[in-house]
């Protein structure tokens, strides 16, 4: 069954206050939610990057087209859940890997943002390595890719926004953001 998503882009003006734009405080907020949201970011790629094993896993399963056991790659969506499992503290594991405790550097992340992080690390480590295995193939001694890197815009899912499009004025049109403060997620 498929899922329907819907994008949509506005900009936003970041301009003073007094010229129409943003205020001060919602300018900082907004910083401060990109600059933590890149921390984690950094975090999961340097975890994924630790361990490059498991981006290259094949699980099995049983294909009901050819009614046999078969292999293939790790998913996105499965890897998520193992990252999760190993750095995030909750009542079912309670104790992160040593080191790896996303818990204890970012308290409080909300989830939503959180998997949508672990999301694009896993896609940045993934595309580095297939880079540089089909950079290794031509035998060639330059270009070869950089590490991935952790600036990005946030990826809001539902939970971290909310849209209010009552009038198809666009100065009339209002987002609702979950940001840090600089403190906490407001």
């Amino acid at each position: 069954m498929g899922q329907t998503t819907r994008t949509t882009k506005l900009l936003l003006d970041l301009s003073k206050r007094k010229d129409g734009g943003t205020n001060t405080d919602k300018r900082a907020a907004l910083a401060a939610t990109v600059e933590v949201l890149n921390a984690v970011r950094a975090f999961y790629i340097d975890f994924f990057l630790a361990h490059a094993e498991k981006l290259s896993e094949r699980v099995s399963y049983y294909s009901e087209k050819h009614l046999e056991l078969r292999t293939r790659a790790i998913s996105a969506n499965e890897l998520l859940t193992w990252a999760e499992t190993c750095t995030v503290e909750t009542k079912e594991h309670p104790h992160p890997w040593e080191g790896w405790s996303v818990t204890a550097r970012f308290p409080h992340l909300p989830f939503i943002y959180r998997r949508s992080v672990i999301k694009d690390a896993i896609g940045k480590v993934r595309s580095y390595f297939s880079n540089r295995a089909n950079w290794q193939k031509t035998g060639k001694k330059k270009g070869r890719p950089g590490w991935p890197g952790p600036a990005d815009h946030p990826t809001l899912y539902q939970g971290t926004c909310t849209l209010h499009l009552e009038s198809t004025e666009v100065t009339s049109r209002f987002v609702q953001l979950k940001v840090y403060d600089g403190k906490v997620w407001v």
